[in-house]
Parts: C-alpha cells; structure tokens; sequence
C-alpha cells in the first residue's frame, strides 16, 4: 500500500500536521513539533506553513485512510523503484512487439500501442517529477528570502532563480516605513506577507502534490486562498488610497541670508566632505532622495539642488528653499520642520553640506531642499568640481552642461554668468 499524506487525528497536539508527517516521512513527531516551534521565533514563517497544511492536508478519518498513513514510504527509493518498474513495462513491451510475427496485424499494432503508451508514461512520470521538484526549490528559496525581507530586513537571496528580475536586496520594512503611517504599518506588513507569501505557498503546494500525490480538496484550497489573497489586495489597496491624502497639500519656507563678502571679488563654493556613499542603499530612490544605512539606523538623505541667478541688490545673497507634502497645510509645515540641512562660510568660501536629512522617525512627504546664490554683477564665483551632485539647470552665457561648469570661475555679467577666461579673451 503507498503511503500517503494525513493529519493524524488520534496522536494530535493541534492539527495533526506533525503526526501525520511524522508517520508519513517515518520521523519522530518530537522533532518536527521542536523545528515548527522554533520557526516560529524565526520569523513567523513554521505558523504559516503549519496553518496551511492544517488547511490543505487532510485527516484520517477511516481505517484505510490510517493504513495509508503509515504505508509504503514515499522516499527516493520507492520513487525509484516506480520508475524502473515503469522503465522494465517498456522494454517487455518491446520484446513483446518484437516477437509478435509480423502477419498478426491487429495483435502486432496492440503491442506497438504498448509500447508508445508505457514510453509516454514513463516520459510523463520523470517530467512530473523533475517539475515537482523545479517548484519546491523555487518555493523554498522563495519563501526563506522572502522571511529574509520581512523578519531580517535585507533579503540575502539576491541574484537567485526565485528573484524573477527583481532587486532581492531591497529592505522591504524600511521602505514600507517611510510611506506608511505607524497605525497602518503592521496591517500593511499583514497584507503584503499573504499577497507574496500565497503565491509561494501554492508552488509548494503542487511541487509537493506533484512529487508525493498526497490527496486533498484542490477547489477549497484553491478557492480559500484566492479569497484570502483578495482580501489582502483590497487592504493594501484601501491603504494606499488613504495614505495618497498624506501628499494632498504642499507648502514651503524659505530663508534668506546675507553672504559676507563684500570686499572679495570671487566666492568660492564647495561641499563638504561626503560621509555617506559608502552607507546609501543604491537601489533605493525616493525622488532625489535615498536611504542609508548609519549607526545601524536607517537615515533618510537627499541631494539638494544649487543654482546661481543675477542679484539685484548689490550683495551676494543665499535663499535655502524647503518644501513639503503633508495631509494639511499645517501637517505640510510639520514636515518642512523635519528637513536638517547645514552649510557655512569661512572668509570668502562657502561650504555646503552634499545632504539635507529628515529627522528620526520622519517620513518621507517628498522632502526638497533648494539653493539660489544671489551674484552682483562684476563678482565672481568658483565652482568647486564637488559641487556636481548639487548644481542644477544654472543658466550661461556658454549654454554649458552643469557639470562641465565645475572646476571654473563664472562672472555675473549683464548678460548671466560668463566663463572668466572668455571675458579676458574678449578684453583682449
């Protein structure tokens, strides 16, 4: 009698699931129970397999349903000896055929039929189970990267077969923080564990269905799984719509300052050194804005965009513009007030910090932080080669590409910015 899959009912804790694939796999129940439990500190991922093989297997209910229970073992061994059992029906059909005299035409066209009939099957059964065996690596390796995103943060999985062309790296808590309020936050991570974790349950499912042949009610299974991940669509849905009215309103401020250079000819510009590249997480942009990763503390931070116009006051002048999203005009200017950004001068050098960041705890409300430097005309400026990450659309009078501006002296004409070296070429 081939062994088949139960929950076994009479040795139960819960379900049955431990004893039946105790019995089943001809392990102690002890065991299994013990790497159920502590999968369960592991990321929660040995409650849900455990749920839905509660769900999916059933109990032994009859004698022969328990008979089956503790049959045959469906081992490698067995899976085997099935196909070579198979393997020796064709050649015996062969020799069938072969010794069927060739003036019996109806018995000959039998045997032949036999032939193809037990080839295809046999062709049938390995393809079956290589495919069966196809989902359950993908399944599992599925399941533990995406427990990975989840419990750990960062899957460690990338580059695998289960990643399907997507960034397996990405830290899907953190980003799923920055977006969601903390009410709606664990009803999201709900959500998204059933949306992604049921699509990798189900190739399981009929990886294991197709390797073992355990019985099971396929339409309730499929039926109550549909439904639950329909349910979590619609949750995630109806979150997103609601927290789309966290980026209805926007407002700014925006600070003007004095630049204290009124004997110098030239401003020299340049950023500070950059402390951070190295701990952003690359494949993660919010707009200009990126993740990184400080002190074991995700940090949000964004380049800010810096530009130089004409001023009409005589005196250099920096205006520092931050704008914010919010539900309200109010919430909107709660969010301005969790932008840090920092610069400073020292004689005639004007030091930018590269990034602006949000305060702890902030979300991201598409946070902006923008730059005019004010120039008289007849002053100058030097724009340091580290001031690429920051310049934005500065007019000239050359039409040059921003980053080819760096490394220059500009002069505040009549006519915009001109290259310092064209003006004493023309003066010539």
């Amino acid at each position: 009698m081939r062994r088949r899959l139960y929950r076994d009912g009479d040795s139960r804790v819960l379900g049955g699931v431990c004893s039946g694939m105790g019995a089943y796999f001809n392990i102690d129940v002890v065991i299994l129970r013990i790497l159920f439990v502590l999968s369960i500190f592991m990321g929660g991922a040995g409650f849900l397999i455990y749920l839905v093989l509660w769900i999916v297997v059933p109990k032994a209910k009859t004698t022969a349903q328990k008979l089956e229970m503790k049959g045959k073992e469906a081992t490698v061994f067995n899976i085997e000896k099935t196909i070579r059992e198979d393997v020796n029906e064709v050649g015996e059909n062969i020799n069938r055929y072969k010794n069927t005299s060739a003036t019996d035409g109806n018995i000959r066209r039998e045997h032949f039929g036999d032939v193809v009939t037990s080839i295809f099957r046999v062709v049938l059964r390995v393809s079956i189970l290589i495919f069966g065996i196809i989902l359950i690596i993908i399944g599992i390796g599925s399941l533990i990267g995406f427990i990975a995103s989840i419990a750990v943060g960062e899957s460690f999985m990338h580059g695998g077969p289960w990643s399907f062309g997507l960034d397996s790296n990405i830290n899907m808590t953190g980003l799923l923080h920055q977006f969601i309020s903390p009410q709606a936050y664990f009803i999201s991570l709900i959500a998204i564990s059933i949306l992604a974790g049921i699509p990798i349950l189900l190739l399981l499912f009929v990886g294991t269905k197709l390797l073992f042949r355990y019985k099971t009610n396929n339409k309730i299974i499929g039926l109550g799984s549909f439904g639950l991940w329909l349910v979590a669509l619609i949750v995630l849905i109806v979150i997103g719509v609601n927290q789309v009215g966290n980026f209805g309103k926007q407002t700014s401020q925006t600070i003007t300052q004095k630049v204290d250079c009124a004997t110098c000819k030239t401003l020299y510009l340049e950023t500070t050194d950059d402390l951070y590249s190295s701990m952003i997480e690359d494949h993660i942009s919010l707009d200009r804005m990126k993740i990184a990763m400080v002190n074991g503390k995700e940090k949000m931070l964004g380049h800010p965009q810096f530009t130089v116009e004409k001023s009409s006051t005589g005196e250099y002048l920096l205006l520092v513009k931050k704008r914010a999203r919010g539900s309200s005009t109010e919430d909107a200017q709660k969010n301005v007030e969790q932008i840090e950004y920092n610069f400073s001068q020292k004689d005639s050098t004007l030091r930018f910090d590269p990034y602006y960041f949000l305060k702890d705890d902030a979300k991201w409300r598409d946070q902006e932080v923008s730059m005019i430097l004010k120039v008289p005309e007849g002053k100058s400026v030097f724009l340091n080669k580290n001031l690429a990450d920051i310049i934005f659309d500065i007019e000239n009078t050359e039409n040059m590409w921003d980053g080819d501006m760096t490394g220059k002296t500009w002069t505040m004409t009549a006519n915009g910015l001109a290259l310092k070296n064209e003006l004493r070429m023309t003066v010539k």
